[in-house]
């Protein structure tokens, strides 16, 4: 079979051994002084969403030049298929790392170039999907116009970042033109807002919800509503990642994480990492957190779907 994974940061996901190498060499003085790297980024106890992101400053920081892209890119995909996955789709802001020396397409250059080198290594395909980041009206507009002249290099488009107070009719000029240049969309939702982001994603043209775990608000009494039967019927996928729930304080631990009544009620699974560096995890992790709460078959939780997937 076939492995699958949907939702992951690149910039969420890098190797503390990496990340300690690369602000050695750009003196990037945040890092120079901290001797443990992993638990410097560990968002394990974070109190919201919003403080689960502010370590992504520093990760982002070492990201901004084409050799530390494409390493990271290369290492995520190498991470992955040393994980058992064989089509891997990772995500990024390609704004962020943007500079007097790197153009936005020098970015995604970079990204696919690292991407290029694990496929011919291992044989794993990986594909980028671009974020536009929420809270910037400015950065959202700037990755939806990007995508016309980066077509042929990118997967899809998501916007990302803090989803309270920023849902995605904010941008349905964006995903309008994004749908008309025929680029896959994803949307963050129903991870730090509920149902009614989940319902404005989908009306933004989502073909796949990030998160999506909220969706269960919208069942009752083990019947689902609207929305939900929408999901239902349609198999419209749900990029759940479980540990990244707990630790942006959605959910007060695993057994209280709602994985195995979506899958009991028929919803479109799949397990992700979200963000391998914050929340110290894998895809084996995850698969093992899924076993631990009776979830037969987890394996099936990443199996590959050509009608899921963003790849050609």
């Amino acid at each position: 079979m076939y492995k699958h994974v949907l939702h992951d940061h690149l910039d969420g996901g890098l190797r503390p051994s990496t990340a300690k190498e690369l602000a050695e060499s750009i003196n990037y003085k945040p890092l120079l002084d901290i001797d443990n790297v992993e638990s410097f980024f560990d968002r394990s106890s974070s109190d919201s969403l919003e403080e689960y992101l502010e370590a992504f400053t520093h990760t982002i920081a070492l990201m901004q030049n084409y050799s530390s892209i494409e390493r990271i890119a290369f290492e995520a995909a190498e991470d992955m298929h040393l994980n058992g996955i064989n089509f891997y789709e990772s995500r990024y802001a390609p704004f962020y790392s943007v500079n007097n020396e790197m153009t936005p397409l020098d970015v995604i250059d970079a990204i696919n170039s690292g991407f290029k080198i694990a496929e011919n290594t291992y044989g794993i395909r990986s594909g980028l999907i671009l974020c536009g980041m929420r809270h910037d009206t400015k950065d959202v507009i700037n990755v939806a116009n990007l995508c016309l002249e980066a077509k042929d290099k990118i997967i899809g488009f998501d916007i990302a970042g803090p989803e309270l107070n920023f849902p995605p009719s904010l941008f349905r000029e964006s995903f309008k033109k994004v749908k008309e240049l025929g680029v896959n969309i994803t949307i963050h939702a129903g991870e730090g807002d509920g149902v009614n982001s989940i319902i404005d994603a989908l009306d933004n043209g989502a073909m796949r919800i990030g998160h999506g775990v909220r969706i269960i608000e919208d069942i009752n009494s083990n019947k689902p509503g609207e929305t939900a039967k929408k999901i239902i019927e349609q198999q419209i996928p749900l990029e759940i990642c479980i540990t990244s729930n707990i630790h942006t304080n959605m959910y007060e631990n695993f057994d209280s994480h709602p994985i195995v009544d979506l899958i009991a009620l028929g919803f479109n699974v799949y397990l992700n990492t979200d963000n391998r560096l914050m929340s110290n995890t894998s895809i084996s992790k995850e698969l093992e957190i899924a076993k631990s709460l009776g979830i037969e078959n987890v394996e099936n939780l990443l199996k590959y779907s050509a009608s899921d997937s963003f790849f050609d």
